[in-house]
């Protein structure tokens, strides 16, 4: 018996999508992933981002309920995800309630396992250095997933009233010029990300998303039996030293 209810594919605009992910985070009460393109193309800037619009932009511009910095959507170049978890889910231990990398981990464990069975070799932590920079895809954090030297996955958290969102944004390859010179005119920095196309393999986003729920109700299962026996599972990712 699945542990996770996947949600059809969705394409939509970046209101409608940033709106069914702050729901989720609201009021999940079973763990829910969904898959989801952007159209048209969009801007997220992270909860606490400040930047200064300016009109005439080829995208619309949205923020996120997560932290972090502008990402470029658009399904022709990029997709996201979104896992909801409700509370109590996953835990183990005492620490459990105050335990941040939980779902964090989880979910980036299972991205990273289901792309390395797909073939594709991941750089361990500080292989794209951090920067600070108003570009998500710019450098890479503790979960985010590199290879080749290209941040190929962005993921961010968020946590309210005892449940946990995990989501984020897989870059596929560089975004159309017209795009990243607006961002690179709105932030005043040049783009940089190349995705999975710049680490040199190609993967059908159906594939990689289909393998990552795999690992995903694996991990789930791995803390569930960590509950029942009082052990502590390892992340869905177990041969992955970042994962």
């Amino acid at each position: 018996m699945s542990t996770v209810k996947v949600l059809p594919d969705l394409r939509a605009g970046g209101g409608a999508q940033m709106a069914l992910d702050a729901g989720l985070l609201e009021t999940t009460a079973e763990v829910i992933a969904r898959r989801y393109t952007w159209a048209p193309p969009a801007l997220s800037i992270g909860r606490f981002q400040e930047v200064r619009l300016v009109p005439g932009l080829p995208f619309a511009v949205v923020r996120r309920p997560t932290g972090g910095r502008a990402v470029l959507h658009g399904e022709a170049f990029e997709w996201s995800f979104a896992v909801a978890f409700p509370p109590g889910v996953p835990a183990t231990g005492p620490r459990a309630p105050v335990d941040v990398d939980g779902a964090y981990g989880l979910v980036a464990g299972a991205f990273a396992a289901a792309l390395e069975d797909l073939g594709l070799t991941l750089d361990g932590h500080g292989e794209v250095p951090y920067q600070r920079s108003a570009l998500c895809f710019a450098g890479a954090l503790r979960y985010d997933i590199c290879s080749h030297g290209q941040k190929v996955v962005a993921i961010a958290q968020a946590r309210r009233g005892g449940r946990t969102l995990v989501h984020g944004s897989f870059l596929m390859q560089r975004p159309p010029d017209e795009l990243t010179r607006a961002v690179e005119a709105l932030v005043g920095e040049p783009w940089e990300g190349e995705g999975l196309a710049g680490a040199g393999v190609l993967l059908a986003p159906e594939t990689i998303w289909s393998a990552t729920l795999r690992k995903l109700e694996a991990g789930l299962r791995r803390f569930a039996a960590g509950r029942e026996d009082g052990g502590v599972p390892g992340a869905a990712g177990e041969g992955r030293s970042d994962g």
